[in-house]
């Protein structure tokens, strides 16, 4: 590994490359132009639904994979629609919504968008009778909050990610990250960072300590004993990749999916969900409530929550299930590939919509000074 500085990682565009932009630079599958729809059946059915999903890979396996088996099962035709990522796609679909012309029926969000955009009033609430199948859903994604107006889709897990060869024993728990390897990790960066709710889960007990200003900066004091360890701060997940690929980092936090896509292609690393529990972070289905595809889009969704749909997206999307294992016919290596029987750390949510502005801000100053 070479030895330099630990410098703070910039995406030259100014904005953050995307996980899902690094599984499709990874060969899987080339990305399309954004808004393509791609899965459009010649012969229209009288029913249809307009879906979005993450664009490129994600939402060609959806359209390829996901799609056709809802329709064979409800005679309900789907339009994929590639879904841009970050808070401008969210300010743009409200403003579609407030004029009565959504893009999409149903859509799949990040959490903390989930958070924002019911703050706006954006999402439609659901007929949990028109969804029995929610109830298949692990314990974890039975509470989607009062209003009933999301419904996890898939999850994905930062995990500890390492070079076997460079670290050996190799780390069963994310307080390795403190001990004294200087130079050697790659972090991600920034009020997203996953470390986090690695920090407060490892060092004060629970996530629940971010809900406050207090309790962040005694999580960011304690992320700060871990600069001398740091030679990466990440924001574009592509550079992170590179550093792996290249040797300049022993490892790091890093995405499991991505991970494994590595794996695959010859670069020696090794996912690991630390005894902790690697951090998991979960999509979930919404609908813009000028959306007129009610029925449409609770039986998506409800067919959303069936093994056969989580089997489908598991092994063709690269994401883990929200269904427990033991309803799945997925492999151990099926399973391995997107997933853990571990616990997991739960995404601090609630805090990031809270905070986020704080957050960013002492981190950085933490990083810089």
């Amino acid at each position: 590994m070479t030895d330099k500085s630990s410098i703070l990682a910039r995406p030259e565009t100014g904005g953050r490359t995307s996980r899902r932009a690094v599984l499709r630079g990874a060969g899987i599958v080339a990305a399309t132009a954004a808004l393509q729809m791609p899965f459009i059946r010649p012969a229209r059915a009288a029913r249809s639904l307009k879906v979005s999903t993450f664009g490129g890979y994600f939402e060609q396996c959806f359209a390829k994979y996901v799609y056709p088996a809802f329709t064979k099962a409800s005679g309900i035709d789907v339009q994929s629609i590639e879904q841009p990522e970050g808070a401008q796609f969210l300010f743009q679909l409200a403003e579609a919504n407030k004029a009565g012309a959504p893009p999409m029926d149903v859509c799949c969000m990040a959490a903390v968008d989930v958070l924002r955009g019911r703050a706006q009033n954006l999402w439609r609430s659901f007929d949990p009778g028109r969804i029995p199948n929610f109830s298949q859903l692990s314990a974890r994604f039975l509470t989607p909050g009062p209003a009933f107006d999301n419904v996890a889709a898939m999850s994905w897990f930062m995990t500890f990610v390492v070079n076997p060869e460079e670290l050996k024993p190799l780390p069963d728990s994310w307080t390795v990250l403190w001990d004294k390897h200087p130079n050697a990790w790659g972090i991600l960066s920034g009020s997203s960072s996953q470390i986090f709710e690695i920090t407060a889960k490892v060092h004060f007990g629970s996530i629940d300590i971010l809900m406050n200003p207090e309790g962040i900066d005694q999580v960011i004091a304690k992320i700060a004993e871990l600069k001398g360890n740091v030679k990466l701060w990440w924001q574009d997940e592509g550079t992170m990749q590179t550093a792996l690929i290249n040797d300049e980092v022993v490892g790091g936090t890093y995405m499991h999916d991505t991970a494994m896509v590595m794996i695959k292609n010859g670069t020696p690393v090794r996912s690991i969900f630390p005894k902790e529990g690697a951090v998991e972070s979960t999509n979930l289905w919404c609908q813009p409530t000028s959306s007129a595809k009610i029925d449409e889009a609770q039986e998506f969704i409800n067919f959303s929550c069936t093994p056969e749909a989580q089997q489908l997206i598991a092994r063709y999307v690269g994401s883990a299930p929200v269904i427990d294992r033991a309803k799945l016919n997925l492999t151990d290596q099926e399973f391995a590939a997107v997933s853990s029987d571990r616990p997991s750390i739960p995404a601090a949510t609630e805090a990031r919509f809270k905070n986020t502005d704080y957050m960013e801000r002492q981190f950085i100053k933490m990083v810089t000074s």
